[in-house]
């Protein structure tokens, strides 16, 4: 891949303020290129004056507009526009909501960097090719905590305690 050309377009909505950095950071140093969002309506704003993109990452409890909200609203406008939920407050009413307007993937926070890359990868690579997302209510419930060991990636390959 050419040095100068971008992995993705990423929408990421986020309203605590040092995650939204650290994650943009992350996000750019793996050649995404990112637009970050501060909180719901802000969310709804970036899309409309820039959407589509190649993936929104969405926190569910944001100020301003809610995050269930702000998925309908982009769904309105474009609605075969991809989303990878990052939350760690995941409700009944949230996951029916969302499945409802075709939103089925989750990642639970706390996550690790490399598993970020990994499902956006993948979410991106099945949205391109038209692969449709699976559905699966058990992935609404699992915690990475508790799946093994984060993969490998560039910013965790260094083991500081062994």
């Amino acid at each position: 891949m050419d040095v100068n050309s971008s992995a993705g377009r990423l929408l990421l909505v986020e309203d605590e303020t040092p995650l939204r950095g650290l994650v943009a950071e992350f996000l750019t140093l793996e050649n995404y290129e990112v637009v970050a969002a501060e909180d719901g309506q802000a969310a709804v704003d970036a899309y409309q004056a820039s959407g589509p993109f190649d993936l929104v990452l969405l926190d569910l409890n944001l100020p301003a507009v809610p995050g269930v909200e702000v998925c309908r609203r982009i769904k309105a406008i474009h609605v075969d526009q991809p989303f990878l939920v990052c939350s760690a407050a995941i409700l009944e009413s949230h996951i029916e909501a969302l499945e409802a307007l075709g939103v089925t993937q989750s990642l639970g926070k706390p996550y690790h960097p490399g598993e970020l890359a990994t499902r956006i990868r993948a979410i991106m690579a099945d949205h391109h090719a038209g692969r449709p997302a699976a559905v699966d209510r058990n992935a609404w419930r699992i915690d990475p905590r508790r799946q093994g060991p984060p993969p490998v990636h560039a910013l965790s390959e260094t083991r500081v305690f062994d």
